[in-house]
């Protein structure tokens, strides 16, 4: 059965061996939106863009000044999940089989240069206490993928809004670093990029007589 069109699959490897790398590529047909899932062995992450638009109106229903809400939209932010696929059953110690994911140990690579992620800390770190409400600051910190957590076989998961610190429209490779049973893996996902950011202005009126 053929593949629809907007499905593109990209191999980082030659074969699909267990425990080598492999990232699909999509785009949603109905709102262009791009999204990227990486498997490798037990790990899986999936990074889908959000329009700054969209973003934008979440943090302003959640009463963050326009300002804030428009410098958090415009940061490159994804929609992000990451699974445990692994197998596991009673009998098993499925400790040892449990992934941690910490998102300090990411990295963006962009022009020659590696930079980390802009990691929720980092945004409350720049909010004075005036600027950003209680209510609000706690409603950030639960839309936003967590920055570190482990996740045990058999379809743990988690899911959140990650930021990159990043401008609508950039593109750049993402390195990422998970653990498990304390050994640590690391891959890279080529050329992400950032949805551009598409916002509904009104055209200006023409004068009539």
């Amino acid at each position: 059965m053929q593949k629809p069109a907007h499905i593109i699959l990209l191999f980082l490897s030659l074969h699909s061996l267990p425990g080598l790398a492999q990232v699909s590529y999509s785009t949603n047909p109905e709102t262009g939106l791009k999204g990227w899932k990486f498997n490798q062995a037990d790990m899986q992450l999936e990074l889908i863009q959000r329009l700054p638009d969209q973003t934008r109106g979440f943090f302003l229903a959640r009463g963050f000044s326009r300002k804030i809400a428009d410098q958090i939209a415009r940061s490159c932010v994804f929609q992000t999940i990451v699974r445990n696929t692994g197998s596991g059953n009673k009998t098993e110690n499925t400790d040892k089989k449990a992934i941690t994911v910490s998102l300090k140990q990411w990295r963006i690579i962009m022009n020659n240069k590696i930079t980390p992620l802009k990691l929720k800390e980092n945004w409350i770190n720049e909010w004075s206490l005036s600027s950003v409400k209680p209510a609000a600051r706690h409603a950030f910190q639960w839309a936003l993928f967590p920055t570190e957590q482990t996740f045990h076989p058999t379809g743990d998961f988690n899911w959140g809004m990650l930021s990159f610190g990043l401008t609508p429209g950039d593109t750049f490779d993402l390195q990422i670093k998970w653990s498990i049973a304390g050994k640590s893996h690391q891959s890279t996902i080529k050329n992400i990029q950032c949805a551009p950011d598409k916002v509904r202005r009104s055209k200006p009126r023409i004068k009539t007589r």
